[in-house]
């Protein structure tokens, strides 16, 4: 079974969901992979795109134990994250997520790239790579743009995590419901709504957006990630181990 299935309903969502649940849809290379090709299939009939993921989180932030050994692959992982979250934002039609259970990491990245974001008050979010010797950086650009320059400052730099009542406030979440299985639904209710708009309309919106907030310009993104992804040593390979060996 592929760990990334995706399919093109009849009412105009793609959906894609991530499908590796004893790793708690951990972004890997495969993953990446997996995402950027069901990302591909989009077409002319897609107006909206659902993200999801099975078992008990959406998505646990990076697949760390291939990087124990080999701390390059890392900074593949950092560099590949930064090129998925500029794909979500610069889809033609709206991508909601289903960000149910956690989005950590890695996976709070994935969110800010999106355009709706579904959460529940029993899940958590943020960015506890610190102590790994990981910089958040990468994320900055659309974290910016969620929360804004106070919350995002004091969110990657602090590495806390916070519960979908405080990522609502904040605006990391647009939705917020009372459960998981909530949020899973009304996500999916809203991809279907979204798909019924007027696309010309709908698509010329989100590419003024993208114009005018920066979402388009590729040095924006390319610098954090080039910056977080040169920035790993002996500090993360250190941490990283005395991590994996707890």
């Amino acid at each position: 079974m592929s760990i990334v299935k995706h399919e093109q309903d009849d009412d105009g969502v793609l959906r894609i969901t991530l499908q590796d649940a004893k790793k708690r849809n951990a972004l890997g290379v495969e993953m990446f992979d997996a995402i950027d090709g069901a990302l591909q299939s989009l077409g002319g009939q897609t107006r909206c795109v659902l993200l999801a993921g099975e078992g008990p989180v959406f998505c646990a932030g990076f697949d760390m134990k291939a990087c124990v050994d080999n701390i390059e692959v890392l900074e593949i992982y950092i560099l590949r994250l930064s090129k998925l979250i500029r794909t979500l934002r610069r889809v033609s039609v709206p991508v909601v997520v289903a960000a149910h259970g956690a989005a950590i990491a890695g996976g709070c990245a994935v969110l800010t790239g999106c355009d709706f974001v579904i959460g529940s008050k029993e899940a958590k979010y943020g960015y506890p790579v610190h102590q790994i010797g990981i910089s958040p950086a990468v994320t900055i650009p659309t974290l910016l743009q969620k929360v804004g320059e106070g919350r995002a400052r004091s969110l990657s730099l602090s590495g806390e995590i916070i519960y979908g009542s405080d990522a609502y406030t904040i605006g990391l979440l647009s939705h917020l419901e009372e459960t998981d299985t909530q949020a899973i639904a009304v996500a999916s209710a809203l991809a279907m709504e979204l798909s019924k708009k007027p696309p010309i309309a709908l698509q010329a919106t989100k590419r003024w957006l993208n114009e005018l907030d920066g979402s388009l310009d590729d040095e924006r993104f390319d610098l954090p990630a080039i910056q977080s992804s040169s920035s790993l040593g002996e500090e993360t390979e250190r941490m990283l181990r005395q991590l994996w060996e707890k």
